[in-house]
Order: structure tokens, then sequence, then C-alpha cells
């Protein structure tokens, strides 16, 4: 006849000793009760001393390495997770040794056993992915944007699957059921999952295409956002604009609607100004002696003037009746004052030589002719922008009025009884 199994005389031993030392009954319930109580403190406690003897080693080999892997693999508490597994695969296997004698019981404790080893594995891949996407947080480039939505994705397909698994195993449903029923509710579940299946398609073209990462500058048109890129999720985009307020788009925003990525133009250092200054056309004139010798006296078109005046009096000598300014070839006041725009542009320290200066007419509208003045700043700063840009149209909107001409503006009540 074979004895009795060694954990099943340690348990009549502990009950007689309470018995006969304490005079305490052990009912069957109270014992396993104790019992599982006394399995979970040392679960508890092994798990704690595996954290006390490795944690600290980990974090010594961490602070000596250059591995950036060891360091965020430390930070996201991967190496917890990995040690927790420990006691719980040590549980998973004891169990049955332990509670064989009322196997409801031992089928309760595996159960939650079980569970709690899923929802630790689970955590366990999560840290791991957060692992690899603060190390390409780090590197900052187009990649981050495709590695980050794709780690987000995942995480959505890891806790769909581990609710699964966890029903499965809290109620033993089986497999094929299981597919049975996912398949039915396929519908819905796409619908449920609409928008990170657009937001991690969006995110992966953003990295492909190279459109945009966090740190860019960037104008939306849908909504007129404008500002710094400071997230991009799965689903949504936050922008903090310039007012230090935080906007929020969906993520398939940027790549459905136009997006205006100012990242180049801050690499070259360089930032374009382009703007316009309508004038009244009734002040436009043909220049005569008087106004010319005036213009002359500018230092910036002195030479200019000079040749002009030459080249149209030898011209003029050909034309019959050319005192008549519209018989012969003449300056007109506009057209010296964009030519003046343009050196005067050229003279400034604060515009690129290796850019483009373009003076240009508009069509004229009812609100006067357009001049539209076009150059680069040789800063991208926005602040140091407004000053060139505000310093220079101060100068032509002031410097106009030395060749008669008249800014278009609405006219003011208090102008109009000047005029009387």
């Amino acid at each position: 006849m074979k004895g009795k199994p060694f954990y099943n005389e340690i348990s009549e031993a502990v009950k007689q000793f309470f018995n006969q030392q304490f005079k305490i009954d052990l009912s069957e319930n109270l014992f396993i009760f104790l019992e599982i109580v006394a399995w979970i403190a040392i679960l508890f406690i092994l798990d704690f001393l595996l954290r006390a003897i490795i944690l600290p080693a980990l974090k010594k080999i961490t602070n000596l390495t250059e591995n950036d892997w060891m360091k965020f693999l430390y930070r996201n508490k991967v190496f917890v997770s990995t040690i927790h597994l420990i006691p719980i695969s040590f549980a998973l296997n004891v169990n049955l040794f332990l509670f064989r004698g009322d196997s409801n019981i031992f089928y309760v404790v595996q159960k939650i056993t079980e569970l709690i080893a899923l929802i630790v594995f689970t955590q366990l891949i999560f840290r791991a992915i957060n692992t690899i996407i603060d190390i390409y947080n780090k590197e900052n480039s187009y990649t981050t944007v495709g590695v980050r939505t794709f780690g987000q994705m995942l995480k959505f397909i890891i806790t769909f699957f581990t609710v699964i698994s966890g029903i499965m195993i809290l109620f033993t449903v089986d497999q094929n059921t299981i597919i049975t029923v996912l398949g039915a509710l396929t519908a819905a579940i796409l619908l449920i999952f609409r928008d990170a299946i657009f937001g991690f398609v969006s995110g992966l073209q953003i990295s492909y295409s190279r459109i945009v990462k966090v740190g860019d500058w960037i104008t939306i048109s849908k909504g007129n956002i404008e500002g710094t890129v400071r997230e991009i999720n799965i689903n949504l985009v936050k922008i903090e604009k310039f007012d230090k307020s935080i906007a929020t788009v969906p993520t398939v925003d940027l790549v459905s609607s136009q997006v205006t990525n100012h990242m180049a133009m801050l690499a070259t250092g360089t930032r374009q100004i382009k703007r316009s200054i309508s004038f009244n056309v009734n002040s436009f004139r043909f220049c005569d002696e008087e106004m010319l010798n005036q213009f002359q006296d500018i230092t910036l078109i002195k030479a200019y003037i000079k040749q002009k005046r030459e080249e149209i009096s030898l011209y003029n000598q050909t034309i019959e009746n050319s005192e008549i300014g519209i018989n012969g070839r003449n300056l007109t006041n506009i057209g010296v004052f964009r030519i003046y725009v343009e050196f005067y542009l050229k003279k400034l320290d604060t515009v690129s030589k290796n850019d483009p200066i373009i003076v240009k007419q508009l069509a004229v509208t009812t609100a006067g002719m357009p001049l539209e003045i076009g150059c680069f700043t040789n800063s991208a700063s926005n602040l140091e922008f407004e000053r060139i840009q505000s310093d220079i149209f101060d100068h032509l909107l002031t410097a106009c009025r030395k060749f008669d001409l008249e800014i278009m503006q609405s006219t003011l009540l208090s102008e109009i009884k000047n005029y009387n």
C-alpha cells in the first residue's frame, strides 16, 4: 500500500499542530483559504527577492553602458515585467502539486494564475513596444512616425486578442467558437477600429512620404492651423500654435488636406517676403524735368536717373513733338519708384543676395494697382523676419511720397472735411 503524499502529510501535521497547541480546529475550507494566502505570500516574497537581487545589478550595468537599448529597457520596466513572469511560471507548475486534493480549488487557482500570467505578459509586450518607440523618438526622424503608429496599432491588436484570450481562460470557450463569433462580427470590429486603421495607414504614408515629423513647423489648410508638431499618434496630431495653445487634428488630415512644411525654408536660413502696396492710379504721371532733378538727388537711383535721361534725350531727338510726353519716351513716377525699391532691397544686408528680388505690378482693381515686393530675408526666425519685413515696408510706405504717389486706403471723415 502506497503511503500518503508528502504534501498531504504536511497538511495533516499543520492541522494537528493548531488543534493541540491553540485548540483551533481548522475546518477544510478555512485551511484551504489559509493555504492559498500562504501560497500568494510565498510568490510575492519570491518576486520581491528576485527584484531585490537582479534589478540593482541591471541598474549598475545600465549606468556603465552607453547602449541606449539597455537604458530604455530599464526605464520602461521591461526587466521588472520579465522578473514577474518567473514566480508566475513557478506557480503554474506547482499549483497542481499543491491543490490536487481538491479539483475545484485547483481549477479556480489555476485559472486566476493563467489570467495574471496573460496580463503580465501583455504588459511586458507593451513595455517592449514603448522601448522601441522611445529609441526612435530619440532619433526624431520621419521613420519615427511610422514606428510610433505601428506600435500603437500593435497595442490595439494585442489588447483585442488579450481580451479574447482572457475570455477563453475564464469561461473555457472553445477556440473554434471564438473564431466563428469573430467572423460573424467582422463588420462591427472594422467599424470599432476604423479610426485606428485610418490613423495607422496615414502614419505609414507620413513616414514613407516624409511629410512631417515631431518638431516641424507646419500649416494645415483645413482649419488654417499653423504651429509646431508636438506629437503624432495613431488617431491625433497635437500642434502647438504660436499663441501657446494646443490644436488637435486627426492624423488622416495630414495626408487628406494640404499641409505646408516650413522646415525646408528654415534649413536654408532664409524666409520669403511677399507683400504688396496698392497705389492710386490717378497719382501716376510722366516725370518732368523738375521731378527728374529731384529724383537725381536720391543716392540709390542717381546713376540710374542720369543714364535714363541721356538715353531718353538721345531717343527723343528723332521724335516729332517729343516735348509732349506721350509722343516720346518718358519715365513715370511709379516706374522710377519700382526701380528705387529694387535698389533699396539689394542694398539691405538683411535681404538675401543669393535669392531673387522681384518687384512687379499686379492687375489693377477697384482698390488700385498693387506693387508686389518679393525677396528673401537672411533670417528665418519669426521675430527677426517680422522685424526686417516691418522695417522695409515702414520705409517704402513713407518713401513713396517723395515720388508723388498716393497709397489706396479708406477715406476718413476727418480727411473729407480737410478737403472741403
